[in-house]
């Protein structure tokens, strides 16, 4: 493997909460890296809560021991708070979010509190990656040898990079043994829109309440060069995300459109 920084520190949160399969094998395969890291994630799952933060209530940091803390906030109040006051706004070498239980695909990212702890990682210039796995069906079908293959030399791979500060990684492995995976595929988010469906139930005093319930990515056609295909063709999929949302291609069309009303 390439050479790394000597011990380099790496934060680590997610959204599923502390007792995540997904958070465990990450501090597992971080161990192998460095014995500097530190762990700051939700308290409970806070899937769904994309780059929101908590301004309406004080916040809670529970020290459950020197590396590992959890917090009563979203996952970007962890990364927030972590290095405010746990890291004395030191910032660390690199941070990673995950690894989340479920895919974090296309446009699902905007809604991911997974994704966007990595992004408040990036809009702190420091090298982040959120790390996702698809789900399941069933806990024996359940393949992590993707993971302990690939994972790490990814890891490795950022640390050493020049990752442009405006960018961070977006990674889904496929719930396959290592050898049914054909390789790693640098992609673009696909786009699909957002599945799903509210259902209808009632409480004890007859108001009605909604859930809302989630579907897989469906089996629609992708481009080659989209995170989805990759997925769905047995590769692991590495999307560049660019934190900067200005619409640049376009800027100079919107000047002269606006120029013309003033």
């Amino acid at each position: 493997m390439s050479k790394i920084k000597k011990n380099p520190l790496i934060y680590i949160t997610n959204d599923d909460g502390p007792d995540s399969k997904g958070l465990k094998k990450l501090i597992k395969i971080v161990k192998k890296i460095t014995n500097k890291y530190l762990v700051v994630v939700p308290k409970e799952n806070r899937s769904g809560y994309g780059h929101s933060i908590t301004i309406t209530k004080p916040i809670r940091l529970n020290k459950i021991n020197e590396n590992f803390y959890t917090c009563d906030g979203t996952p970007t109040d962890c990364v927030m708070l972590g290095i405010f006051h746990i890291l004395n706004n030191d910032s660390p070498d690199l941070l990673l979010s995950g690894i989340n239980m479920g895919e974090n695909l296309a446009d699902d990212i905007t809604y991911s509190g997974t994704a966007c702890a990595a992004l408040e990682g990036a809009l702190r210039h420091i090298k982040s990656i959120a790390i996702s796995k698809i789900l399941a069906k069933s806990e024996e079908k359940d393949d992590w040898s993707g993971i302990d293959k690939y994972l790490q030399k990814i890891i490795i791979n950022v640390l050493n990079s020049d990752l442009n500060e405006n960018h961070f990684f977006n990674v889904n492995f496929p719930n396959l043994n290592y050898e049914n995976i054909l390789d790693i595929k640098v992609t673009k988010l696909s786009r699909r829109k957002p599945k799903g469906k509210f259902l209808i139930r009632k409480d004890a005093k007859n108001n009605p309440y909604f859930w809302l319930t989630t579907d897989r990515f469906s089996s629609n056609i992708h481009k080659k060069d989209s995170d989805i295909w990759a997925i769905n063709n047995n590769y692991i999929s590495i999307s560049p995300i660019n934190v900067d949302m200005s619409e640049i291609k376009s800027l100079n069309i919107y000047k002269e459109q606006f120029n013309k009303n003033k």
